[in-house]
């Protein structure tokens, strides 16, 4: 057993060692990462935004830190890789939760689709742009134009879901 102040051999109790009588209510334990004395900014499991990259990756908390390490996280990123980072160097940040949609029951014809072919024109455009429309991580609808398919540079469509009807019947 070992600790940070003291070490034991494997063969001895802690309580004994000590000369700790049992009591109810007194708990010695061994100490690893799901029995920690602190309370861990993010949980194991929980999805986090990684700010390495811009824009930040997705990964899942799967180590917390250990006394020997105490500020470390392990994440494993979608692709397979594992990585460390320091919560003191904030580049994990947790993911936030969104409210629910109130235009969650408005429904989108059949044919719109992530991928589809689409011809976009906005008042504040000069002509039309032909692209394909996608429904990017958090459900919002991004506009690429031409071959283009990278969402942080395509057209953002502000409630999309509630204004298609009308940008349909408008052309």
């Amino acid at each position: 057993m070992l600790s940070i102040d003291y070490k034991f051999p494997p063969h001895s109790t802690s309580g004994s060692h000590f000369g700790y009588k049992y009591q109810p209510g007194t708990f010695i334990y061994w100490l690893d990462e799901s029995t920690t004395i602190f309370t861990p900014k993010f949980t194991l499991e929980s999805e986090v935004l990684v700010h390495s990259h811009s824009p930040p990756y997705c990964a899942k908390i799967i180590g917390l830190p250990t006394y020997d390490r105490p500020n470390i996280y392990t994440v494993l990123f979608a692709n397979g890789s594992i990585s460390e980072y320091s919560d003191t160097n904030n580049l994990l940040e947790a993911i936030p939760t969104l409210p629910p949609n109130p235009y969650k029951h408005l429904e989108l014809p059949h044919w719109i689709q992530s991928g589809v072919n689409a011809t976009l024109f906005l008042s504040t455009m000069s002509k039309p742009r032909h692209g394909k429309l996608f429904l990017d991580p958090m459900n919002q609808w991004i506009f690429c134009a031409g071959q283009n398919t990278e969402l942080s540079r395509g057209i953002l469509l502000e409630d999309f879901t509630r204004n298609c009807q009308e940008l349909l019947d408008t052309g």
